[in-house]
């Protein structure tokens, strides 16, 4: 295995992201989204220019300093690692082809994904979840094949606005304009997700009006900052606390 060893962010704001990018993973972990080594969380800090997680590193491992950057060829321009190119193919397509899409988390979240692995499985629209997100929920119900860049331009023509992608058979990814946007949706998508399977045994759901949903997941639009960016700035402080190892 592949040592890897820190590096020195370029300015203030790749220290950020690689802050902010280091606390999802750790996070992610704790809320048991991940499989072991598996799965990729990434985000654009400059043209062709990708921060990544290293393919030897549980996510509990990972720290602001052991992030790669990599370019869209997975070729790795600082840092010590591997990438796993079949993993990575899709995110630097995404990032250049959403324009929203500067951070994608991808995951396998127990319920989200037990989803996805039922034909035709949907989140059901009876609660607050579905008040938030529901306009932003895009269901690929088709098992894609090798990628490639076939995939990719069928993917990207399914998801067309959204930003939490169900993909059938195998789990959960979620786009957004910062690492905050991508972490709030995934992490709302998976509490959607459990609500829904935890409601099933229990009888008929009640299900929101259509016009009741709302275009955008931004709440409390009067208090600063946003509540995406509140959110995760949160969770960082709890991980201040215990594990504050993760800004190294």
């Amino acid at each position: 295995m592949t040592v890897v060893g820190k590096i020195g962010p370029s300015n203030a704001t790749e220290r950020q992201a690689r802050i902010e990018l280091a606390a999802c993973f750790r996070l992610a972990n704790r809320f048991g989204w991940n499989e072991g080594i598996a799965n990729h969380f990434s985000v654009e800090i400059a043209p062709d220019r990708y921060l990544l997680n290293p393919y030897e590193l549980h996510f509990r491992e990972i720290t602001a300093s052991n992030l790669l950057v990599v370019d869209g060829e997975g070729k790795v321009h600082a840092g010590e690692g591997q990438v796993r190119s079949a993993a990575f193919y899709l995110h630097p397509r995404l990032h250049t082809l959403l324009p929203r899409a500067k951070a994608i988390i991808h995951a396998h979240p127990p319920y989200a994904t037990a989803i996805s692995c039922v034909k035709g499985g949907r989140f059901d629209q009876s609660s607050a979840h579905a008040m938030l997100f529901g306009r932003q929920v895009c269901y690929d119900d088709e098992m894609g094949g090798a990628v490639s860049e076939d995939e990719v331009q069928r993917l990207v023509s399914k998801v067309g606005d959204k930003t939490i992608v169900v993909q059938a058979m195998h789990g959960l990814t979620t786009l957004g304009n910062t690492i905050a946007d991508a972490f709030d949706n995934f992490y709302f998508a998976e509490k959607w997700a459990m609500n829904t399977i935890l409601k099933k045994p229990m009888g008929e759901p009640h299900r929101i009006a259509d016009n009741l949903l709302w275009n955008s997941p931004d709440r409390d639009k009067t208090l600063t900052p946003r509540a995406q960016q509140a959110h995760l700035n949160a969770w960082m402080r709890v991980l201040d606390k215990e594990e504050a190892d993760y800004r190294n």
